[in-house]
């Protein structure tokens, strides 16, 4: 039989996962063949038979193609293939090494998404407050949340992040988060930078209705992170993929474990290597929304489509709706857009994502003519004016801080 391990989906249960690949080469001669190769390379086969590869291990461990589906110029299909769970853990570093392991070391593989079952989605973390909890956190229970890169990124004392924390809060941010690159330098110690942070946010009276996500991404991430909440950190950012998937599951678990209840912003440093390509890597969606969603980031960060960073805006969309969609008991992740976004792009990115987002920026605060309080205030100003039906450009004529804006860096995103 050329393809014993076929299965029709109907056949599949819920002890499977489904992986969808999309797969192209102007040098496999069989397609199909190849699809079969790469089930049972990532489960109870390899390239040739070998001893005690029975059919009843095949069967009861071997991944199962349940569909192929030929592009029209015949060298590309997509493939589903269902893997059995009992082969792994409900452990992201086990289901990655399963699905995307030797996988994506092949030219021409695309990891497109992963279907989990319910019991695996009831064993893995997913975000501890989800955009419920933090809109009840800060008593924001609409529009999207205004969010703040602290700006200059590195290189400056915690006095000089605690005061543009404070101009950013004090324009209307909800969150105001490090930027990836800063997270314990001798001149900004992570403590002393949090102390900082949130004395001026509470002088001020905001340390209740804005979150300071303090990067703690470094080693031992659970006891940086008591060092932090012992500093008064009222959330945490961890660069989720430079960090590693095993490394950032086994802080979220141990959170929960000791019932410490704080929502996390993750950053994709280092995602790009991914989502990239075209016909390699991984989608968009899934590298960058649905599996730091269940590894439980509360604020996933996703680039603009912008062009800078390489996204379209199909895969921002389908991003976001990974973030939100229902998922059994995997709360939705606050997809966080940064990465040149500034008030006149805010008009733009709520046609595209409506209110369940953080709008970001760093520059478009920290670099707006007026100041960053400014800068914070026209986003919000933005925000307010796009749900009341007034257009970017009509609301500029009344507001300084948009025109300011809309006058420095347009209508778009940068």
């Amino acid at each position: 039989m050329k393809f014993p391990t076929m299965r029709l989906p109907e056949g599949i249960d819920e002890s499977s996962l489904i992986a969808t690949y999309y797969m192209e080469s102007d040098k496999e001669p069989d397609i199909y063949d190849w699809v079969k190769l790469v089930a049972a390379d990532q489960s109870a086969g390899t390239w040739t038979h070998v001893e005690g590869e029975t059919p009843e291990v095949i069967e009861m461990y071997g991944a199962k193609v349940t569909g192929i589906y030929p592009m029209a110029q015949g060298n590309a299909c997509v493939a589903r293939i269902a893997f059995p769970t009992a082969n792994f853990p409900a452990y992201l570093p086990m289901i990655m090494s399963t699905v995307a392991g030797n996988v994506l070391g092949q030219e021409g593989i695309r990891l497109v998404d992963i279907e989990f079952p319910k019991k695996l989605l009831s064993d893995l973390p997913g975000p501890m407050l989800g955009i419920e909890g933090i809109r009840a956190k800060l008593g924001v229970p609409e529009r999207p949340l205004v969010g703040a890169i602290l700006k200059p990124c590195i290189g400056v004392s915690p006095e000089v992040s605690a005061q543009g924390a404070l101009q950013a809060a004090l324009g209307g941010a909800d969150i105001i988060k490090d930027d990836e690159l800063l997270s314990y330098p001798d001149y900004s110690p992570m403590e002393a930078r949090t102390a900082a942070v949130m004395a001026r946010l509470k002088e001020a009276g905001k340390d209740q209705t804005c979150l300071y996500a303090v990067n703690i991404t470094g080693p031992n991430l659970f006891e940086r992170a008591c060092r932090a909440i012992d500093a008064g950190a009222n959330s945490l950012m961890v660069n989720y993929q430079a960090m590693g998937w095993g490394a950032v599951e086994d802080f979220i678990r141990k959170m929960k474990e000791e019932k410490l209840i704080y929502p996390i912003f993750g950053h994709c440093a280092g995602m790009g290597a991914y989502y990239r390509s075209k016909n390699n890597g991984m989608a968009t969606a899934l590298a960058c929304g649905k599996l730091p969603r269940l590894l439980g980031m509360d604020m996933p960060l996703v680039y603009p489509d912008s062009g800078r960073f390489g996204l379209n805006t199909n895969e921002l969309v389908e991003a976001h709706a990974q973030c939100i969609a229902p998922m059994e008991n995997i709360k939705s992740s606050f997809m966080t857009v940064a990465g040149g976004v500034h008030p006149g792009a805010i008009e733009y990115l709520m046609n595209l994502l409506g209110d369940e987002c953080i709008l970001m920026a760093g520059g478009g605060i920290y670099g707006h003519p007026m100041g960053a309080k400014a800068g914070a205030k026209g986003i919000l100003l933005a925000i307010e004016s796009f749900r009341n039906g007034i257009g970017i450009n009509e609301a500029a004529r009344e507001y300084p801080e948009l025109a300011a804006a809309v006058n420095l860096w347009g209508t778009k995103g940068r």
